[in-house]
């Protein structure tokens, strides 16, 4: 998938019925720093996107770099052995196009972590099954003064509240799947 596509989809919210014995890991509280990119690409094309998260905000946040996840009916979380591996399996719809991510991520979630996703579609979508992306996170320090827990500035600028947005899509009563 093209960055410039995984940066649209940043703006779409999640839904994570959690259904698996292990839960996705907790990053430290504060501001993120996400850089993506199709394991294709060189780092010249790498798109970043800055996330202020809270424990309570988190779950919805850590994915929110992975496109599709919008109307989640399923989401399992294994953990690795060690404790710093965590393999997520989503199962979600965009309208009524099912949208199956597969994701891994490890790291110490207090300074930074890595991992990559590749998601699958059941019906054909432009620039839709671009195989495998990179991203990484590392944490900067204290959210910027005027942030809100869930924010997300995108490359262009853009800030999302990924938390209001899901709740304004809520509101509107969402599609039926």
């Amino acid at each position: 998938m093209k960055p410039l596509v995984v940066a649209a989809s940043l703006s779409l919210s999640l839904g994570l019925p959690l259904a698996q014995a292990d839960t996705l890991p907790a990053r430290k509280p504060g501001l993120w720093e996400v850089s993506i990119a199709a394991a294709s690409q060189s780092v010249m094309r790498q798109q970043k996107v800055l996330q202020c998260t809270t424990p309570q905000v988190d779950a919805v946040t850590l994915l929110a770099v992975v496109p599709g996840q919008e109307h989640c009916h399923e989401t399992r979380v294994k953990k690795g052995e060690n404790g710093t591996r965590f393999d997520v399996q989503t199962v979600c719809f965009v309208h009524d196009n099912r949208v199956t991510a597969r994701i891994q991520l490890s790291g110490d979630f207090q300074e930074s972590y890595q991992g990559q996703f590749e998601v699958s579609y059941s019906q054909p979508v432009p620039h839709g099954n671009a195989g495998v992306t990179q991203f990484s996170g590392r944490r900067l320090g204290d959210c910027r003064p005027g942030m809100k827990p869930s924010d997300m500035v995108l490359p262009n600028g853009v800030t999302v509240n990924i938390v209001d947005s899901l709740k304004q899509r809520e509101g509107h009563g969402g599609h039926s799947h």
